[in-house]
């Protein structure tokens, strides 16, 4: 898949998790973040204080049975340990998960994963992870819908 097509995908994803959080009881206003190099995707403002999401997927684990986590890029802290969103929202394995990013960085130190090359040039550094560790990682939103299988989206 191009990237210009995983883009295009992560676009949409953020949009379902966006309409997602139009029915948060206390929310003031919602945006997208603006620019390149952002430090989240979403910012939620509410009666009382402002919150930060980082929105991503991993659509290949549907068929590998695995999970990745970008964390360095052209030897740069990336994703992960970039970004200074308060949550990771991850649509992985055809499920919607969301952590404290504080927390998940932590959590991502403890299990069992391989670091690999990958994306962009093999220019990425990555955590590889099996997706039977996503509930030890990342609470499930069960509210978001499923999206369509990645073969439907090519």
């Amino acid at each position: 898949m191009s990237f210009v097509k995983c883009l295009q995908i992560g676009k949409e994803i953020e949009k379902v998790f966006m309409k997602y959080l139009v029915d948060y009881p206390w929310m003031v206003s919602l945006e997208f973040s603006q620019g390149k190099c952002k430090d989240y995707d979403i910012k939620m403002t509410t009666k009382d204080k402002v919150i930060t999401y980082e929105v991503k997927s991993d659509r290949r684990s549907e068929e590998t049975g695995n999970c990745c986590i970008e964390y360095m890029y052209k030897w740069q802290a990336s994703w992960i340990f970039a970004s200074k969103a308060d949550y990771i929202v991850y649509y992985c394995n055809r499920k919607w998960r969301i952590q404290e990013r504080w927390l998940l960085t932590a959590l991502l130190m403890d299990i069992e994963k391989e670091t690999k090359n990958g994306g962009d040039g093999k220019r990425s550094r990555l955590f590889l992870f099996s997706v039977d560790k996503l509930p030890e990682l990342f609470e499930e939103i069960p509210e978001l819908p499923e999206l369509a299988p990645l073969e439907e989206i090519k």
